[in-house]
């Protein structure tokens, strides 16, 4: 396959410009806080109608879980990487838990994410540990052993001035900025 280098450089030129256009019509703005006690995420059942009445959808949102009380960290860190150490010996697609990325930071932010679909709360539910393990989430009570702590989970929403779809790239761009800020325990920057 053969292409002209110079077209494939401007036409990329263009799309940053249009990225960087696109960013001046968006805004950022917190949506949504709510806290959680480590006991109310453990049981699926009484986690769906937390969600379903405190927890509002926007489509995009990008959302942080951040650990309350950040003295309960070194014993959640010692908890998961005994859990992970069982858990990579496990079979994968059989019984092993699909945790997301341990990225060994000592923030109290555990995650920074985005959710450009409707299903968020199935994806909150996965973080706290309520459902399957083949996605890749945090999974929470999978692996803390019942510690007893808090957390907070709050979302942002991306809305456009000009009322058109926001780019999901310009999503992930904004968000990999925020997780470079917060340097999250688990997950990876998404996008590029």
């Amino acid at each position: 396959m053969e292409f002209d280098k110079n077209e494939i450089l401007q036409n990329t030129a263009k799309y940053i410009n249009t990225l960087s256009k696109g960013l001046n019509t968006v805004d950022l703005i917190p949506f949504h806080t709510i806290e959680f006690a480590s006991v109310e995420f453990r049981n699926i059942e009484s986690l769906k109608p937390i969600l379903k009445e405190k927890v509002k959808k926007y489509n995009p949102l990008i959302y942080t879980i951040e650990l309350i009380d950040i003295t309960v960290l070194p014993q959640i860190l010692k908890n998961f990487e005994e859990f992970s150490a069982k858990n990579k010996e496990r079979t994968k697609n059989v019984d092993r838990v699909n945790v997301s990325r341990y990225n060994k930071t000592h923030s109290k932010y555990l995650y920074v994410g985005i959710c450009t679909s409707s299903d968020f709360y199935t994806r909150i539910e996965n973080h706290l540990g309520t459902r399957k393990n083949r996605v890749y989430s945090m999974h929470l009570s999978k692996w803390d052993r019942d510690l007893d702590y808090n957390i907070k989970l709050m979302t942002y929403k991306i809305s456009s001035f000009n009322k058109k779809k926001v780019d999901r790239i310009l999503v992930e761009l904004i968000e990999q900025q925020i997780w470079d800020k917060l340097q999250p325990v688990f997950g990876k920057r998404s996008g590029l």
